[in-house]
């Protein structure tokens, strides 16, 4: 059933694809100072610290870019907005990415968002139980009911990518989508075995006195990228000297946010509302510079073997490779 969506959504994206690139798209406008005038579309998580500091410290307008930030609830938002060039530039995960891709949608991933690192104790994504649930140990996960925030995503699939890897069958496993916010609610009824959770979720569900079983995200590929900036493959053909602009300020704004964490927590304190609190305790993503394809490869190979994708998306078209190309 899901081929269905996937053709529609491919004809739509292919008509509007076509529309832009007969009309060139919006044109770019010049702040009174000469920069660029660039929106980017995020969602509202830790993964967008390093975008907020690069408005803040100036590192955009230095490479003369007048970034505005626009947030959006999902990934699947801002492709459509980046297709379109309301967002000239947007983000989403590498699983949300592999599967417009596939949908014949016209992206290119320009650099790499947010991942994670080696540490399970360091990860920003968890599976969790009830203490006194029905759930007691990893292998039991293998018959759970685990809630997810969407079916066939990248929490699907890296917590099954996690369980295999400890030898865990995951053909038993049965997903339940639901928003995070409701998850803690829904394991404490027992309307669910598990739950998956990120932060500054995270806190909240072991605040609640769960027990994190598995931290999915480093067990399922330490030094992973998880997440994309990306634009339309017409915005970056038109503009590959502002598309370069935004890489090079991306990497001196990653870098400032893992060099800064303090920093990097009060931006999504102020910029998103976060509680500061929870916000204090939580584990923050990795920041990396650059386009990372080694960890895609790897999840565009788990994406296929577990449903996410039919096909494994062709990197060398899917990654930006810089201007002229």
């Amino acid at each position: 059933m899901r081929g269905i969506p996937r053709i529609l959504a491919a004809l739509v994206a292919l008509f509007a694809v076509t529309a832009l690139a007969a009309c060139g798209g919006p044109e770019l406008t010049k702040s009174a100072d000469g920069r660029t005038a660039l929106r980017v579309g995020i969602i509202p998580t830790i993964d967008a610290a390093p975008l907020y500091l690069g408005v803040s410290e100036g590192i955009f307008a230095k490479h003369g870019l007048d970034v505005s930030v626009h947030v959006a609830d999902s990934g699947a938002a801002l492709i459509p907005a980046a297709i379109k060039q309301e967002n000239q530039i947007g983000y989403a995960n590498v699983i949300s990415d592999f599967q417009a891709a596939e949908q014949g949608l016209d992206i290119k991933l320009i650099h790499n968002c947010c991942g994670t690192g080696s540490d399970p104790a360091k990860d920003v994504s968890r599976v969790l139980v009830k203490p006194d649930g029905p759930i007691r140990s990893v292998d039991d996960l293998a018959h759970a009911n685990l809630a997810v925030n969407s079916l066939h995503n990248i929490g699907e699939v890296s917590i099954k990518m996690a369980l295999e890897k400890r030898g865990v069958d995951v053909s038993g496993i049965r997903f339940t989508p639901m928003p995070y916010s409701d998850m803690n609610d829904a394991l404490k009824r027992g309307d669910v075995d598990a739950i998956w959770q990120v932060e500054p979720n995270v806190q909240a569900a072991l605040a609640a006195g769960f027990t994190p079983l598995i931290s999915n995200f480093v067990e399922a590929r330490p030094e992973a990228t998880l997440g994309y900036y990306l634009t339309s493959g017409a915005f970056a053909k038109q503009n590959p000297e502002v598309v370069k602009a935004f890489s090079d300020a991306l990497d001196e704004a990653n870098r400032f946010a893992t060099e800064h964490p303090d920093k990097a927590r009060e931006a999504v304190v102020t910029n998103l509302k976060f509680n500061p609190e929870i916000v204090s305790t939580a584990n923050l993503p990795t920041y990396p510079q650059g386009l990372d394809r080694a960890s895609a490869q790897e999840y565009a190979t788990y994406a296929v073997r577990f449903g996410a994708v039919e096909k494994a998306p062709n990197l060398d078209e899917l990654f930006w490779s810089g201007p002229g190309n």
